[in-house]
Parts: C-alpha cells; sequence; structure tokens
C-alpha cells in the first residue's frame, strides 16, 4: 500500500501540458554508465529534447528549441563512507546546477536517477577542475562497485557450482 503511494506521489509530480509534445524513451544505464547516460541527454537536448522526468527504465523529454545542455547523473544507495554523492548533492545543486524553477529536471526530485541540469552560465564544464573531478570520482566509484559485486556473483555461482559438485559424487 505505502509503495502505491509512494509511485504515484513520483508520477503525480510529472504534470504533461497539453499544448507541449512529450516522446518516451526506454533505455537502461547501469551505474558504471551514467558517462554514456550524460552524454545520450546531452545529444537529446541539442536535437530539442529535453528530458523532464525519468524513471528506472524510462525517459521523458518534452519537445523545445535544440539547445546545448549538461548533466550529472547519480543513484541513491552508493555510499563508500570516504565519498557520498549524496552529500555532495547541495553543492553540486548549488554551484553546479540550474535553478528548480527554471529546470524541469531539477524540479522533479523522486527519481530511480538522480539527473541534475548543469547551468554553463555558471561554470565551463570542460576547464572546471572541481566539476571534472567529482565527474571522475563518480565514473571510479560506480566502475569499482559493479566490479565488485560482479565478483561477488561469480565467486557465489563457483561456490555454489563446487558444492554441486561434490553432493553429487
Amino acid at each position: 500500500m505505502k509503495k502505491q503511494r509512494k509511485m504515484s506521489a513520483c508520477l503525480k509530480k510529472f504534470q504533461r501540458d497539453p499544448q507541449k509534445q512529450y516522446i518516451k524513451r526506454f533505455r537502461v544505464y547501469p551505474s558504471f554508465m551514467y558517462a554514456h547516460l550524460d552524454w545520450w541527454l546531452k545529444t537529446m537536448s541539442l536535437s530539442g529534447w529535453h528530458i523532464v522526468h525519468c524513471g528506472l527504465f524510462i525517459f521523458y523529454f518534452e519537445k523545445g528549441a535544440p539547445s546545448e545542455k549538461e548533466y550529472f547523473t547519480y543513484s541513491d544507495p552508493v555510499n563508500e563512507g570516504y565519498y557520498s554523492i549524496q552529500l555532495r548533492h547541495p553543492f553540486l545543486e548549488k554551484n553546479y546546477g540550474v535553478k528548480k524553477k527554471k529546470s524541469k529536471i531539477n524540479a522533479n526530485e523522486a527519481k530511480a536517477h538522480q539527473i541534475v541540469e548543469i547551468d554553463l552560465q555558471k561554470i565551463d564544464v570542460q576547464k572546471d577542475v572541481g566539476y571534472k573531478e567529482m565527474v571522475s570520482d563518480r565514473n571510479r566509484l560506480y566502475l569499482r562497485f559493479f566490479i565488485r559485486n560482479i565478483s561477488m556473483i561469480l565467486i557465489g555461482l563457483a561456490i555454489a557450482f563446487g558444492f554441486g559438485k561434490l553432493i553429487t559424487n
């Protein structure tokens, strides 16, 4: 019952304007591929489709004027103790993000992917060292997290397979 209320609250935040055109795209971007997701969102905005809402695999875009936009994507559950994107979020939003009233994706808070539209008027994403470090930290962290999880799964399968052979012998 609680999950349904949360989900409906999430969907209520995204209100379609009947005068605008929308498309829905299905994509799978695991956390270690967030740099590719950022690039895809940027190319969509260059073609005139601006992200307004997203779910786990679904991305909603609104038709607008083609413009260059930069995005930073992260997800909630990763926290490695020494580095937490969640702790950096207020800094990210304050120093790099477009104001919530000017960016529909920044105004929507309940999402599977946390996507922040970067204000290109505030920083030069190619030259800003702090931003580049944050992107490389995110990419490194999620890749390491992915490799660790895959390793654990493979070790678990090897143990299960080896244990199964012991039982049959």
